[in-house]
């Protein structure tokens, strides 16, 4: 924008799935196994002017359609690992994604960033 401000919109879905933590210390090993999570995604994408190049709708369409149907198998995917694979997938189909927030049940999370200009 010629004023030098950037506006970013965002979306949050609570999306159910399953991960593990093969390498989990000893006094967390019952996280090595496969355990489900209410996961909170959250998408933040760049826009070029205040009527959005996206609707809040289509992002949350396009936000469960990479999720995909049902509970997701995530394997040993940390939330680090989901929020990258995230902002990757959607820059890759054209979505200028800025960043991505994984939390599993309200407790903690990561949060990634693209770092250019997108």
């Amino acid at each position: 924008m010629a004023d030098g401000l950037s506006t970013t919109i965002w979306v949050e879905s609570l999306l159910t799935g399953f991960h593990n933590w093969p390498d989990a210390p000893k006094e967390r090993d019952y996280l090595a196994s496969r355990h489900r999570h209410t996961f909170k995604v959250r998408l933040d994408v760049r826009v070029r002017h205040d009527e959005r190049d996206v609707e809040f709708h289509e992002l949350t369409e396009r936000l469960g359609q990479w999720w995909g149907p049902g509970e997701r198998e995530w394997g040993a995917a940390s939330c680090e690992a989901i929020a990258r694979r995230l902002v990757t997938d959607l820059r890759g189909d054209g979505v200028r994604a800025t960043a991505a927030s994984v939390s599993i049940d309200g407790e903690g999370g990561a949060l990634v960033r693209w770092e250019e200009e997108g």
